[in-house]
């Protein structure tokens, strides 16, 4: 993978450490046409190789604290695409899936005994896609109940694949906080919170 830096990378990172969201942005864009392409030559699998690359960015945001101290970020990266993208790559030819522990298998597994719950997990979850941005709701929207492509979306909206992608990614970040925040869920993977967001929006 290409460790390419970018410019004033060190006083982005500063910013992004202090929750600085278009500063993540920034970072998101630069470093999303790096990580992907690095993690589908691995594994084969574009679905997948989305699904990661957003995990790690979730992840970056969730450690933000802690870029400050971090002096080589690309190399940092670098490390953590690596590291899942040989996980991900065990992990298809061993020809099983990694089973996901997430609080919210409690609240899902049995709708009808904990009804109150999926009530309050759906107007929580509507809230927080109403309290995203115009542009980052519209593209989250076509995508989870539209079910277009990112191409689709891109040509519909006149953007790019990268900016949709980038918006998805975002929006994601801010709804797994929003619902941390609001209901002390803790949405340990993206793929969560997609089928969540299926289920409810």
């Amino acid at each position: 993978m290409a460790s390419t830096y970018l410019n004033n990378e060190d006083e982005i990172l500063l910013r992004v450490a202090e929750g600085d969201e278009k500063a993540f942005a920034v970072i998101v864009d630069h470093y999303t046409d790096i990580i992907y392409p690095h993690l589908l030559s691995f594994i084969k699998n574009a679905e997948k190789a989305e699904e990661i690359t957003q995990d790690i960015f979730l992840r970056i945001w969730n450690n933000r604290k802690k870029l400050a101290g971090i002096e080589n970020f690309a190399g940092y990266v670098y490390v953590i695409t690596r590291n899942r993208a040989k996980t991900a790559f065990k992990e298809q030819l061993a020809s099983r899936t990694t089973e996901l522990v997430d609080p919210l298998n409690d609240i899902l597994a049995d709708p009808e005994a904990v009804s109150l719950e999926v009530k309050e997990l759906q107007r929580v979850l509507q809230q927080a896609i109403d309290n995203l941005p115009p542009r980052r709701k519209e593209v989250f929207l076509l995508s989870r109940v539209e079910n277009l492509t990112y191409d689709q979306i891109a040509a519909q909206l006149n953007i790019s694949r990268s900016a949709v992608r980038q918006h998805i990614v975002e929006a994601l970040v801010f709804l797994r906080s929003y619902l941390k925040e609001k209901l002390g869920i803790i949405v340990s993977h993206s793929g969560w919170l997609l089928l969540i967001c299926d289920l409810f929006v």
